[in-house]
Parts: C-alpha cells; sequence; structure tokens
C-alpha cells in the first residue's frame, strides 16, 4: 500500500521547519541515498549538499489481514535500512512510522492473548531509541507506531492514533512533529530548528 493513500501526519516536515524536505508535491515520494552497503529509498527525508542525509522517516505498512504473516519481515526489512545509513551518515537521525490498521489490534487468538499491533509494537521497541551516534547503527532514533482507522462505507469513523513504541504513550500530530525536531535538535546543536508555530507544550 502506498504510504501517501493513509496520509501519515509526517508527510509534511515542513511543519517542523524543515523547508526542504522531501516528498514535495507532484514529485516522486520517495528519495534515494547511497548508503555504506547499498542504495536506501527514503518516503520523508532531510538533507543538503554540505552535510548530506540529516533525518529521515522510514514508513512501513502492514494493511491486509493476516497482519502478523510479515511481521518478522518488515523488522528485517528496517533492521539493515538503518545500518546502511548510520555507517554512512553516523549523525543523521533515522526514524521510523509503522502503520496498521486497527483491525490489528484487535486481531486476539486463542493461544496468542495479545494482539499482531501489540506485538510489533514489543518488538519495534527493541530497535527504538538510538541517543548517540555511537550506539548500535541497527537501532533508530524513534520508531513511532501508527493505528489508522481506514474509510469504509457504513463502518467507524475514520481517525489515527500515534503512539510510542518503547513507552506505549499516545502522541497527537503536533508532540510527535515536536519530538522529531527535538531528537534533531539534540543531534545537530549548531543548526536547532526553531519551534513550531502555535505549538503547545508537549510531554
Amino acid at each position: 500500500m502506498n504510504p501517501r493513500l493513509i496520509n501519515p501526519p509526517v508527510a509534511d516536515g515542513r511543519a517542523i521547519s524543515l523547508a526542504n524536505v522531501k516528498p514535495v508535491p507532484l514529485a516522486p515520494w520517495r528519495t534515494a541515498f547511497l548508503g555504506e552497503l547499498r542504495s536506501w529509498k527514503i518516503q520523508v527525508s532531510y538533507a543538503d549538499e554540505r552535510h548530506g542525509l540529516l533525518l529521515a522517516v522510514s514508513i512501513k505498512t502492514i494493511t491486509s489481514p493476516p497482519y502478523g504473516k510479515n511481521l518478522k519481515n518488515r523488522f528485517y526489512d528496517l533492521c539493515p535500512e538503518a545500518i546502511t545509513l548510520h555507517m554512512r551518515f553516523p549523525y543523521s537521525v533515522i526514524c521510523a512510522l509503522f502503520c496498521f490498521p486497527a483491525a490489528a489490534d484487535q486481531d486476539i487468538t486463542p493461544g496468542r492473548p495479545v494482539s499482531t499491533f501489540g506485538r510489533a509494537m514489543k518488538l519495534l521497541s527493541t530497535i527504538s531509541g538510538r541517543e548517540e551516534y555511537t550506539d548500535p547503527g541497527e537501532k533508530f532514533e524513534n520508531i513511532t507506531m501508527m493505528l489508522f482507522q481506514p474509510v469504509v462505507a457504513g463502518g467507524p469513523e475514520p481517525s489515527v492514533r500515534l503512539l510510542a513504541s518503547v513507552t506505549g504513550r499516545e502522541l497527537t500530530e503536533q508532540q510527535y512533529f515536536g519530538m522529531i525536531r527535538e531528537i534533531y535538535n539534540r543531534r545537530n546543536p549548531h543548526a536547532a530548528l526553531g519551534e513550531v508555530e502555535g505549538e503547545e507544550g508537549s510531554e
């Protein structure tokens, strides 16, 4: 599924003062970066000619049941992606947004009391939270989970929830943008980004 179809909030990084963020309207929705091991196409990226890749958000989705079938494959896609980019750009902030439909949090079966979404959050939390550029390359600076209710005729009201993979804390869209900016600013104090206009304090 094309990530643009679910309209993830990270799709417009200009909201966190990244004027040159990609993708841009009417342009390819992924940008290729040559990592240490191979080239990777990143859904949301911020780079400049002087420093190269500074910030990236990789968007992964599982939208069709059985939702757990490809979970480990997606996990194994993410790890080499982070390694490859961090080897070439060790100071870059590499994040991921992992998206599931709401049904993936309701597929509890006998012998497996935790939903696919719950299992995914626990699994992905193990590779989230890279704080220093010397931390393991396979870890992401942040992995956030998205749980969305798609548009279904006569179905529930469409909705989007964002949850931190490590803590399970629910984030508003504004808090998510603020968190990404805070991580970036910690890593790049020489080129810190300003506050989002109209932003309220986040946790």
